[in-house]
């Protein structure tokens, strides 16, 4: 044996002393967690959950797997006070430019939301998941004209565009479809709150057209960007500064409010974030069933209510 000084073993008092160390920290560390995860999850309708919110300790739980994964976040509006979130540099002007910015120009993005389409339109990868992150790049969808019901002639004008992320595997005609058929439906707000929606052309867009309110099917990924500082966590959907959001993920597998009536789902989806644009604040459930309002977070469950995605009263 080497020379030198003897190993000191850590006697049965000292060994049960750091068990206990490691057993508090441990303790310490699911309580900040679930602290943390109750912050989130309880955070008020429409409020920001701020960065310093979730500690540096669930973070890193979080990251390593060890933690609980709050599966849809608390959150859909942001403060008026907010900017318009960019990806790589796109604006709220929905001018063309590079990658990242709103493209009118046509191409791939503009027929089928991405190459893949063709094979499967469905928004999902070839292995059947929802497709996480797109081009970053968004293209304004031209509206058919079949979508289109005649416009009020009064109330208060809204501009929008639809646009489309590249890369989602998602038809943008159908988007488009759906967007203006729910927009100008007798049982939504055009008939509730007084407006008049009105679609912007792709080429009237270029041209900088004004627009109130930008449309836009994204990635989860991408959603989570344009809705910081909201922290959608690739889940949910949301309204900043003039421009909804749709979550990919929830356009294509719903919620579970509305089980396997997606285009329902969609229908409330579109109503509920253009609510926001239009000045909506959050709504509640009045009692159990009861129908539940539009502006109630559908997406988290009906607390009792039933589903109706309309803003009008539903028919007795």
């Amino acid at each position: 044996m080497a020379s030198g000084s003897a190993v000191r073993r850590p006697t049965p008092a000292q060994r049960q002393a750091i068990r206990r160390r490691r057993t508090w920290a441990g303790l310490a560390v699911v309580l900040c967690v679930a602290a943390d995860l109750w912050v989130v999850t309880s955070a008020g309708a429409g409020e920001p959950i701020p960065e310093g919110a979730v500690s540096r300790a669930s973070r890193a739980a979080m990251a390593a797997g060890t933690a609980p994964a709050v599966s849809i976040d608390q959150v859909e509006r942001v403060p008026d006070a907010a900017t318009d979130s960019q990806v790589g540099g796109a604006s709220s002007s929905g001018s063309s430019g590079s990658s990242g910015q709103a493209s009118t120009t046509g191409g791939d993005d503009a027929t089928s939301g991405g190459a893949k389409s063709a094979a499967r339109n469905d928004g999902k990868d070839d292995s059947g998941e929802v497709i996480e992150s797109g081009s970053g790049r968004f293209t304004v969808v031209p509206m058919p004209e079949k979508a289109l019901r005649p416009a009020p002639t009064t109330g208060r004008t809204v501009r929008y565009t639809v646009e489309l992320e590249g890369g989602l595997d998602i038809s943008a005609q159908d988007l488009a479809t759906t967007v203006g058929t729910v927009l100008t439906d007798p049982r939504g707000w055009q008939a509730k709150d007084g407006v008049r929606f009105v679609d912007v052309s792709p080429a009237a867009a270029a041209k900088g057209a004004p627009v109130d309110l930008r449309i836009t099917l994204a990635s989860p990924d991408t959603t989570d960007k344009l809705c910081a500082p909201l922290q959608t966590r690739g889940q949910v959907s949301c309204h900043n500064s003039g421009r909804v959001v749709l979550n990919l993920r929830r356009w294509v597998l719903g919620a579970t409010a509305y089980g396997t009536d997606i285009a329902g789902y969609r229908t409330y989806l579109v109503n509920h974030e253009v609510g926001h644009g239009i000045g909506h604040a959050h709504a509640y459930c009045g009692g159990t069933g009861k129908v539940a309002p539009v502006m109630m977070q559908q997406t988290y469950g009906l607390k009792g209510c039933t589903a109706w995605p309309w803003p009008t009263p539903k028919p007795a």
